[in-house]
């Protein structure tokens, strides 16, 4: 292996580049890969050279006709260029060629979405998702619910939510998404349900325990919602959104001492934030304790001093 990949990298990409301006010139003996085309393309998209990687494209598919990968790599390059149409014409090309591959459907939806037709964007993908499974399907799943997000058509992203942690109980990104989206459309109990379904599959998932909390807190459920935040910080001690949410609940509860004990916490976790001070100085105000009521306030005050410095 050489001791210098990227010195390499550039030779190799240089010598392409110079066969490419060879083949142009009609020269003989000028050859090029289709692996050697992509990097082609590559090179000028990442240089937002798209004309000249229209350009390439042309080239390769003269030489290798019947590439959908290709034919892709050329729709793509027309849609940034606005050439909505052409770029759909040759997705159908590329269709006849390999209907199993993702990219069809996702390039369609860019040029449906460019066009400002949101709903046959979301029925592209509501047929093709029926066609695949796996990761490809989670992959069609997360295009959708961005579909229905652009269209605003709310219940539809989170449905779209729901289905992806049926089938990627540990997706990361569907549990950040559909806690926003919990709160966003109130649809707390079905959000309890899908949570209680993978923390029973996966106790240890501590942001299910966390949005499981959230979705109980959505119904004034507080206490579930401390039990809930508590298996979350058991998980995982760091986890400052929960102490917060913790605090809040226990305000709500008239807990102040708890809450003060949960809001601490997140100043040590994470950066220290003036609705933090705020409401440990009113659990201290409402405890009596009007000196560190006062000692928060005016850390919330400095905090909030220096921000307006920053604008």
């Amino acid at each position: 292996m050489s001791k210098f990949p990227y010195r390499q990298d550039r030779e190799e990409l240089k010598a392409l580049l110079l066969q490419f301006e060879n083949l142009k010139a009609g020269l003989p003996n000028s050859f090029i890969e289709e692996d050697g085309f992509d990097r082609i393309i590559e090179h000028f998209e990442g240089k937002e050279q798209f004309v000249q990687a229209l350009q390439v494209c042309e080239f390769a598919i003269a030489q290798y006709p019947y590439s959908a990968s290709l034919l892709f790599l050329k729709s793509n390059a027309l849609i940034v260029l606005r050439k909505y149409q052409e770029a759909l014409r040759v997705l159908e090309q590329a269709e006849l060629l390999d209907s199993s591959d993702t990219t069809l459907y996702i390039l369609k939806t860019d040029v449906y979405l460019a066009l400002d037709q949101q709903e046959k964007a979301a029925e592209v993908l509501e047929a093709a998702i029926e066609d695949f499974d796996g990761d490809e399907k989670l992959d069609l799943l997360f295009e959708l619910a961005d579909v229905y997000d652009d269209y605003e058509n709310f219940e539809k992203v989170f449905d779209c939510f729901i289905e992806i942690l049926k089938l990627d109980p540990n997706s990361e990104e569907a549990l950040y998404k559909i806690c926003f989206w919990t709160d966003f459309t109130g649809r707390n109990e079905e959000s309890i349900k899908i949570h209680q379904f993978i923390i029973e599959e996966y106790p240890f998932n501590e942001l299910a325990w966390f949005n499981l909390g959230a979705a109980y807190q959505g119904l004034k459920l507080h206490e579930k919602a401390i039990d809930a935040y508590k298996f979350a910080v058991a998980i995982n001690e760091k986890f400052d959104y929960a102490y917060r949410n913790m605090g809040d609940a226990n305000i709500r509860l008239r807990k102040y001492k708890d809450a003060i004990e949960n809001l601490e916490k997140v100043l040590e976790l994470a950066r220290p934030e003036a609705v933090i001070y705020e409401a440990i100085g009113h659990c201290y105000d409402k405890l009596g304790n009007y000196s560190q009521a006062r000692f928060n306030f005016k850390k919330a005050s400095h905090l909030n001093s220096e921000d307006s410095q920053l604008y």
